[in-house]
């Protein structure tokens, strides 16, 4: 048996053991919306921070990541940091608001606070970045696969991986809904930090140590702010442009925030969001660590092909198809929930504006239709990557940050004012979608690169972040001036109140959220005080 054989052996029982055991979970979850879109509200804290981490780290920060540390070092890593602290925060302001307006999906805020409108447009951007994003998913899990194996990278083998992985990731994540893809989502946290942590260390140890890493690499790849005018992330791209973006990833984003919704309680859902945003940490050792070692060893390569490379050369055969393994939990994790979200979305926001009595089982059967149609949408267009210029990373980054901007000013400034109307909304969101899609297709794609203005299309996509936010904020506080403000009805959402909320038992000071709030932040600042 050759060592191609033995790991595609180990990588295929792996797909086929996950799939089984998602289909077992998920078996009695069909029957209502509440078990199928929220796993019947029975998830502990622990489920929601592991499958928060899971839906969040992808294989894009493994490739990707790892790829854009080799260029950025460890500035690579500022994205999972922020997007930890602004996750917490979202336990703290938002996740009340949501759980005792016992939403089903994160959409329905805007119809509570705005209205159906606005949830329907809300799900307009959605339904297009998944769209954009699961042929990129499918794209990068087929890269994993074949750098591993040392095939040819060719659109044909691209999308022969991209359909082995939509069968396996479409099948348990359509039939058994979100709690087949919480408790997968559990198992496959274990296998990628197995993984990860593995490639790592036998890395560090290759290259000599720690010291003869910083050494290799210089010390100016371990500074997470890099200065201005660097191409990956300057300083004063990173604040405010990423905090905005990993602000609205948080505070809105549906299939991140979908197993909170259906956690036990309002303790749960906050020690399990706050669980996630420590995991976010490990992400330094995941994929930024690797991207030193590659940039030590191997000059002068593409950088997202990398991660394959070091799996490769580093790891005994049987070991390298464990972690080509842990690579696809952590795509699948993330498309999972994606194909869970998406479903949730289209089959309670949107069809019942065409069946609005429509049944349980219907609503079931319509969201599975969905992801369906989607995972095969995601294979036709995996190729069509290969063509782009960007880093797999940083198209994440624009395509997520630009279609979430004007629904987090929605929710930002919704949560807090109660001035802004429905009909501010709808003309934030509706804006929002054409300029966003203008602005990723024209910076992305190189036939049109030439056609943007010179001053847009040479500054960082966070740098034009916020110019983005101040329009949509003036187009969201200037409509609603415009029009009658809100009623009583549509802002009773927001007011939140102590006895609004599940009384939470007395627990030991070790065991309460605010304590341990206090290590993360602790932590957080630790990390920027040594980077």
């Amino acid at each position: 048996m050759t060592d191609t054989t033995i790991d595609l052996t180990v990588v295929g029982l792996y797909l086929v053991g996950i799939t089984l055991l998602g289909f077992w979970v998920g078996k009695d979850s069909n029957q209502s919306r509440e078990g199928y879109y929220l796993g019947g509200r029975s998830f502990n804290w622990t489920l929601v921070g592991f499958s928060l981490f899971a839906t969040n780290i992808s294989i894009g920060a493994f490739v990707g990541g790892s790829g854009l540390a080799y260029q950025a070092g460890f500035a690579a890593i500022v994205p999972e940091i922020n997007g930890g602290l602004m996750l917490v925060i979202s336990a703290v302001i938002f996740m009340p608001v949501f759980l005792k307006n016992r939403i089903f999906t994160i959409p329905q805020f805007l119809q509570l606070r705005y209205n159906t409108a606005a949830k329907v447009l809300f799900a307009g951007l959605f339904v297009t970045q998944s769209c954009l994003l699961m042929p990129l998913g499918l794209y990068t899990g087929g890269l994993a696969a074949i750098g591993l194996f040392g095939w040819e990278l060719t659109p044909q083998n691209i999308t022969l991986c991209a359909l082995v992985i939509a069968c396996t990731v479409g099948a348990y994540a359509t039939f058994g809904g979100l709690k087949s893809v919480v408790i997968t989502d559990a198992v496959q946290v274990i296998i990628m930090l197995g993984g990860g942590l593995t490639v790592a260390i036998v890395g560090v140890i290759k290259v000599g140590g720690f010291g003869a890493l910083h050494d290799a690499a210089g010390p100016e790849m371990f500074e997470m702010l890099r200065p201005r005018g660097d191409p990956h992330f300057p300083w004063d791209a990173v604040i405010p442009g990423q905090m905005m973006h990993a602000a609205f990833y948080a505070f809105c984003n549906i299939a991140l925030l979908q197993r909170a919704l259906g956690s036990k309680d309002l303790e749960n859902a906050q020690k399990g969001m706050l669980f996630g945003a420590f995991l976010k940490m490990g992400g330094i050792l995941l994929f930024t660590i690797p991207g030193l070692v590659a940039l030590a060893m191997y000059p002068g390569v593409k950088p997202d092909t990398t991660y394959a490379m070091m799996v490769r050369d580093f790891l005994p055969v049987g070991i390298s198809g464990l972690v080509l393994a842990g690579l696809l939990a952590a795509m699948m994790s993330s498309q999972d929930s994606s194909i869970n979200a998406i479903a949730g979305l289209f089959a309670l926001d949107i069809w019942p504006l065409v069946r609005p009595h429509a049944s349980e089982r219907e609503a079931v059967l319509v969201g599975k239709t969905l992801s369906a149609c989607n995972l095969v949408w995601g294979v036709i267009g995996a190729h069509l990557f290969l063509t782009l210029d960007d880093s797999i990373y940083k198209i994440v980054l624009k395509v997520t940050s630009f279609m979430i901007l004007p629904t987090g000013v929605c929710y930002l400034w919704g949560r807090f004012s109660k001035r802004v109307n429905g009909s501010g909304a709808v003309a934030t969101l509706l804006s929002g979608l054409l300029l966003g899609l203008t602005y990723i297709m024209f910076s992305t794609l190189p036939a049109l690169k030439p056609h943007l203005p010179e001053i847009i299309a040479n500054a960082h996509f966070y740098h034009v972040y916020p110019v983005f936010f101040i329009i949509f904020t003036c187009i969201l506080y200037g409509v609603s001036a415009m029009t009658s403000p809100p009623t009583e009805a549509h802002l009773a959402c927001i007011n939140v109140t102590r006895d609004d909320s599940a009384p939470l038992p007395r627990l030991p000071w070790y065991r309460r959220f605010k304590f341990w709030l206090v290590v993360y932040l602790a932590c957080f600042a630790a990390v920027y005080a040594i980077f």
